[in-house]
């Protein structure tokens, strides 16, 4: 879940909110597969726990956001408290529209203590952030705060082999990680090419259909202003 969640300029923590508290992440239409995925993950996880993870899937609504109603957003109370865990959360006096404060997070430096815990971490980011060409695999973020850092500190600390880093400049950062993954890390990331590979055909299939429409189409426009 980790690897799996957005950060772009950081992960965002609306502590005060009883609601927004318990934000995990926002998913488009063309990742349905991925929270039905992670459904089945938590519900399994729930049958060998006593400390049951309870999860909420709602439409996104958001003022003047012409295309949120695309996106569904997971809410969990549980998790969102194991998620943030591995968060450092600092507050830079951002507030939303109700005045609460918006707190920035970072990855910790040493969440991740066993390699079994960075394969997963790093297959997560994979599936939505990643691609591949025969052996050489790649994962790209934009505006990365720490995730970008704890991928490639992760990938060297499991011996893979760092093929490329690319870090351009400009109002958007593009941070992109090629790697040849070690042997343990490809089991786990050839689990997830199916998932990967799904969620990509639908994006294509989707930004095509948005073509033949004649519109000027971001995928994951969200802006207030569109």
């Amino acid at each position: 879940m980790i690897g799996l969640v957005d950060d772009y300029q950081g992960r965002k923590w609306i502590k005060d909110d009883p609601n927004e508290s318990t934000f995990i992440d926002k998913f488009h239409a063309t990742e349905n597969i991925l929270y039905t995925y992670l459904d089945l993950l938590i519900k399994e996880e729930n049958r060998r726990s006593y400390d049951k993870v309870q999860t909420t899937f709602v439409k996104w609504e958001k003022p003047n956001c012409f295309y949120c109603h695309e996106f569904k957003r997971l809410l969990s109370t549980r998790l969102s408290e194991k998620v943030n865990e591995a968060y450092e959360f600092k507050w830079n006096k951002e507030t939303d529209p109700k005045g609460n404060k918006v707190y920035v997070g970072t990855l910790k430096p040493k969440v991740f203590k066993e390699d079994v815990e960075k394969y997963s971490f790093i297959a997560g980011a994979y599936v939505r952030y990643g691609s591949r060409e025969e052996e050489l695999y790649t994962i790209k973020f934009t505006n990365s705060l720490s995730k970008f850092d704890a991928v490639l500190r992760e990938l060297k600390a499991i011996r893979c082999e760092i093929e490329k880093v690319d870090v351009s400049d400009g109002a958007s950062v593009v941070q992109q990680i090629s790697f040849k993954p070690s042997k343990e890390l490809k089991v786990y990331l050839d689990k997830q090419e199916k998932l990967r590979l799904d969620i990509l055909a639908k994006k294509d299939k989707f930004s095509k259909e948005k073509e033949t429409e004649n519109k000027s189409y971001d995928l994951f426009t969200t802006s207030q202003d569109k």
